[in-house]
């Protein structure tokens, strides 16, 4: 009775490890989108710690550098986000799926970008967080491959890219959201590679830290950002996007 059992237990193990080797390229990103579909929306402190030996866009001083930046996030939907740097500097984006404003707090300097009017102008689809079945295929020739325990989604351009010759997604299958992305330039060359921890919060898997990559020729860079008191699902409200 007790090998019986034993075999059994063998059989639904060895039944769920086949059921998962055959998944789809569909079936994976239908998993990580039941994921995202969870989020309406997060609020998060962050610390982004900046490492270059190149100079850094915005950065008062040139040349090799490591800067901390804090601040908070807002996101809200499909299209709605907030980012409010409180230090080195103090500035702070909004965009609401209609208009984008950009406002340094310092100077009181103050942008604002009709987004509505230039997606229509330069053929931009409306904007999604979420990673689109359709999208993806629009855009990119999509392969799936086995990678222990995990997947790796791997696409190329449908049309040639100066720039971007592959994307690799690693994703957890035990939590379904991309641990590790990838890409790749000219001559298949790594340039930028970004490793994603995550926690579990309110039923659904949120980063809480991102470290990334970057090779260019005119030098390299490597930024830490952390997630701190992140909520989800909280109700925040669209006031919290307005632009005035």
């Amino acid at each position: 009775m007790k090998k019986l059992a034993i075999g059994l237990v063998s059989l639904t193990l060895l039944a769920g490890v086949l059921q998962a080797a055959n998944l789809s390229v569909d079936d994976v990103l239908q998993n990580i989108q039941a994921n995202q579909k969870k989020i309406k929306d997060m609020y998060a402190e962050t610390t982004t710690i900046i490492t270059s030996n190149m100079a850094i866009p915005g950065a008062k001083e040139k040349g090799p550098q490591k800067i901390t930046q804090k601040g908070k996030m807002w996101t809200k939907g499909e299209d709605k986000s907030k980012v409010e740097i409180t230090e080195p500097i103090r500035q702070t984006t909004v965009n609401n799926g209609d208009k984008m404003s950009v406002v340094n707090e310092t100077t009181g300097q103050k942008m604002v970008q009709d987004m509505k009017k230039l997606r229509k102008e330069r053929g931009i689809p409306e904007p999604s967080k979420e990673l689109s079945i359709e999208k993806a295929k629009e855009f990119f020739d999509l392969s799936l491959r086995r990678q222990g325990g995990d997947y790796v989604l791997t696409g190329i351009p449908k049309k040639a890219d100066k720039v971007l010759s592959k994307l690799e997604f690693v994703v957890a299958s035990d939590k379904w959201v991309p641990v590790k992305v990838m890409m790749y330039g000219p001559q298949n060359k790594l340039v930028s590679q970004s490793q994603i921890d995550y926690q579990k919060i309110s039923d659904v898997w949120v980063p809480v830290k991102n470290r990334s990559y970057l090779t260019t020729p005119a030098g390299k860079m490597e930024m830490e950002m952390l997630f701190f008191n992140v909520k989800v699902n909280q109700g925040i409200g669209d006031g919290e996007f307005k632009i005035e």
